[in-house]
């Protein structure tokens, strides 16, 4: 009778336990439920993932945007910025797609750092930027300028020099890569010397001799080149351009004097460019400088989680404040939102499988680089 009782007991206790685990998943599961079915982010936190280290361009532009996204998301969440540096950004924006849930509550930003490998299919990559859905994309620019004495006797003579221009860039395969492509374009000899840490230190190679033509991005550019200009120790000579929506490279609006690369060749050589080079140049510029960088969630997070994050896109560049105060940060460039920002993707992520064989050959055979290796 006492091991009746007793197994009696145990199976009590055994499905008693089964119950509490049951109803243990159920909360669990109904929490998770719960939040992909509410209406808002009200007293939630969005993670912010930013591929980068903390102090770069990338996380000032990330850590600049928070308090706007808390202002204009529905519910006013907490937005707390996770940097996962490394791979030049490829680790973090790995991880993001494949360790984040895809819940709504974990948004990206991306660079040209990250959507140049991504085009290119290097091999490292192991996200794929279509699963993602694009929030708010900001582009940038870059200007490409020389030494006084080589500009002096305009374009066509600059271009006829051989084995007189150098270059100080840091990796073929990052931003350098499109200021590269248009000495491939204009078919200038310039000896690349790569290897530098940053654009500061190939700007002050350029101020020191060591090169002697450089580029700077925007931000860069009016901050630190522009004096020199003034005091007569550059010249600009083009800025890399933007690429619209129809495909075409136009000036750069924030430097609306400069030519591009496009109007310089029909200027030299009597007609438009065009083969492989040019298509891979204006593929480069979309990717790298129209495009510089994208804010995104996962494609498959609750639908109305999207539209909650895309109407506080809206809202944001609306707002007048943000407007006066993003000056810097974007450079004084205008943000993409909706279906402008769709469309922008659209034209600069879909490369034709002949213009990237290209670039990649071309890596291969001028510097040494293997994206199958990276």
């Amino acid at each position: 009778m006492n091991l009746l009782k007793i197994n009696l007991f145990y199976i009590l206790l055994l499905l008693m336990s089964a119950m509490l685990i049951g109803c243990n998943t159920m909360e669990a599961t109904g929490t998770e439920n719960d939040k992909n079915a509410s209406t808002s982010y009200d007293g939630e936190t969005i993670s912010f993932v930013v591929p980068f280290q903390a102090g770069g361009g990338t996380d000032v532009f990330a850590r600049f945007m928070t308090p706007y996204f808390a202002k204009h998301i529905e519910g006013e969440p907490r937005v707390q910025v996770e940097n996962i540096p490394g791979g030049a950004s490829i680790t973090g924006t790995n991880e993001y797609a494949n360790s984040r849930s895809p819940n709504g509550f974990n948004i990206l930003t991306s660079s040209a750092s990250s959507h140049v490998p991504f085009i290119l299919e290097q091999s490292s990559v192991d996200y794929d930027l279509d699963d993602f859905t694009p929030l708010i994309g900001a582009p940038s620019g870059g200007i490409v300028y020389t030494k006084p004495e080589l500009a002096k006797d305009g374009m066509e003579n600059l271009l006829s020099l051989e084995n007189e221009l150098y270059y100080a860039g840091i990796s073929p395969t990052g931003l350098d890569l499109v200021t590269l492509l248009s000495f491939e374009v204009l078919e200038m000899d310039v000896k690349a010397v790569l290897g530098y840490e940053g654009r500061g230190p190939s700007r002050v190679a350029f101020e020191q001799g060591e090169s002697n033509i450089d580029y700077q991005t925007t931000s860069a550019y009016k901050s630190n080149v522009e004096n020199l200009v003034e005091e007569g120790n550059a010249v600009p000579l083009y800025s890399l351009g933007q690429v619209d929506q129809d495909g075409n490279l136009i000036r750069d609006p924030q430097f609306p004097e400069l030519p591009t690369i496009e109007e310089i060749y029909i200027d030299i050589y009597g007609t438009e460019p065009s083969g492989e080079a040019w298509e891979a140049y204006k593929q480069t510029v979309a990717a790298s400088y129209s495009l510089n960088k994208v804010i995104w969630v996962h494609k498959n997070a609750p639908n109305h989680s999207k539209k909650i994050l895309q109407q506080g896109m809206e809202n944001l560049i609306e707002d007048t404040s943000f407007e006066e105060e993003s000056q810097d940060i974007l450079e004084g460039y205008d943000a993409f939102v909706g279906e402008e920002l769709n469309n922008q993707i659209e034209q600069s992520f879909s490369i034709s499988p002949d213009t990237k064989k290209w670039i990649i050959e071309y890596l291969q055979l001028h510097y040494d680089i293997d994206i199958n290796k990276l």
